[in-house]
């Protein structure tokens, strides 16, 4: 397909910045024990495409990071790198149930998502301590050599996972606060998240649109003013952050422009590039000025980009947009595998190996272990033939083991 991708990087920063000053969202100075930001934007133009993503680079600034993270690569099986790529969850409150407990037994899964079907908001302390049972469980029966990420969706409203008091705001309702109240809001959300075990919020919502509560997401959509967004988003962004919780902005590069649900069929977004890159794709823009680590790709068919594959499934999207031209450099994350958007159009394992080679990192699948198994078995299989290569394989574990250790996550 011919590259659609033709806004120069300056004239998205020129965006993001004049967003951000209408919005007097200007980003603090990072706290002493915080991870190195994301760095900024030049006005250099967008790097050509490469047939496979361009390895990030190591900083120079953090040598002891790295030389962990080489040294962790060089003691890892293919088996157990491959563990670090997905996010796995399960049904059920009353301990890990049986079918997943096998899966677990059987292949190294490197990190977890917790829903509703797990955490039990009556339990006395909104949910905190049945996230934190169910945590240790699996630590104590499925120890991993490199400690996993515990992910939970805490956005506010109705999309929260536990029960805070007082009640945690919807996004739109965050959207009518003063950035500084949300920074302060999400800092104690961070820091309770962590003491239960959780150390990923899969929070905020960077999608925008023209009227939210029309669109599929509704009352999580933070506003339909780009300012708004970008002020509010990045104070979720920050202040997670110093409460010590990781932060992932969804859903790129935008599912604010439909009322479609990307749960039960493939959401196609006709907006032109040029509306895309003034709007959507600059919302993200500031999250990645935020200093957000984590991106998670959604399951819609954006045309003026790509007009066969998801944006999680597109080279074009994640490796040229997001890597090249917005200069991401954290992990990228799809959104959950069961998900019609994607399952309509390719079976798990087509899928998992698809978002690799398009330059994602983690696949995140909730529940249903045969297609967990499934995304496993077909990334073994892709790696053994040499689909998958070491460098790329190594590329992606080490941005999750370098995530890891800037949060505590993992020090060896």
């Amino acid at each position: 397909m011919k590259n659609k991708l033709q806004t120069p990087a300056a004239l998205i920063l020129i965006l993001c910045l004049a967003a951000l000053t209408g919005a007097g969202c200007v980003k603090p100075a990072p706290e002493p024990n915080a991870p190195t930001a994301a760095p900024t934007f030049s006005p250099a133009p967008p790097p050509t495409f490469a047939p496979t993503p361009e390895p990030t680079p190591e900083p120079t600034q953090e040598p002891e990071k790295y030389a962990a993270v080489r040294a962790a690569l060089e003691g890892m099986t293919y088996r157990e790198k491959i563990g670090q790529l997905v996010m796995f969850g399960f049904w059920g409150r009353d301990g890990v149930e049986p079918g997943f407990a096998a899966l677990m037994e059987k292949y190294p899964v490197g990190n977890m998502i917790l829903g509703s079907g797990n955490i039990d908001k009556d339990d006395g302390s909104g949910g905190l301590d049945s996230a934190r049972r169910i945590i240790d469980e699996i630590e104590e029966a499925y120890p991993c050599a490199v400690p996993r990420l515990f992910s939970a969706d805490v956005e506010g409203g109705g999309a929260t996972r536990f029960r805070f008091e007082p009640a945690l705001p919807s996004a739109y309702e965050q959207g009518k606060m003063e950035p500084d109240e949300v920074r302060e809001l999400f800092e104690g959300v961070g820091s309770r998240l962590v003491s239960c075990g959780i150390n990923m919020d899969l929070a905020p919502v960077f999608d925008i649109s023209e009227d939210p509560l029309s669109s599929f997401l509704g009352d999580r959509i933070i506003s339909s003013e780009l300012g708004t967004v970008c002020a509010i988003g990045g104070a979720v962004t920050e202040g997670l952050h110093r409460g010590g919780c990781i932060a992932c902005a969804k859903h790129f590069p935008g599912h604010g422009g439909t009322a479609e649900d990307s749960h039960t069929g493939t959401p196609v977004i006709n907006r032109s590039a040029a509306e895309l890159y003034d709007r959507d794709i600059a919302a993200f823009a500031s999250a990645i000025e935020a200093g957000v680590d984590c991106i998670m790709a959604a399951h819609v068919i954006y045309p003026a980009f790509d007009e066969g594959d998801t944006a999680s499934m597109s080279h074009i999207i994640l490796t040229g947009l997001l890597r090249g031209e917005l200069r991401f450099r954290g992990v990228i994350m799809t959104d959950d595998m069961l998900m019609a958007g994607l399952s309509s159009m390719y079976s798990p394992g087509e899928a998992a190996l698809k978002f690799i080679l398009a330059g994602g990192d983690m696949l995140l699948c909730s529940s249903d272990t045969a297609v967990q198994e499934e995304i496993l078995l077909a990334l073994y299989r892709a790696y053994e033939t040499r689909i998958i290569t070491d460098e790329r394989l190594d590329e992606s574990v080490s941005r999750i083991l370098a995530l890891k250790y800037d949060y505590g996550v993992w020090r060896p």
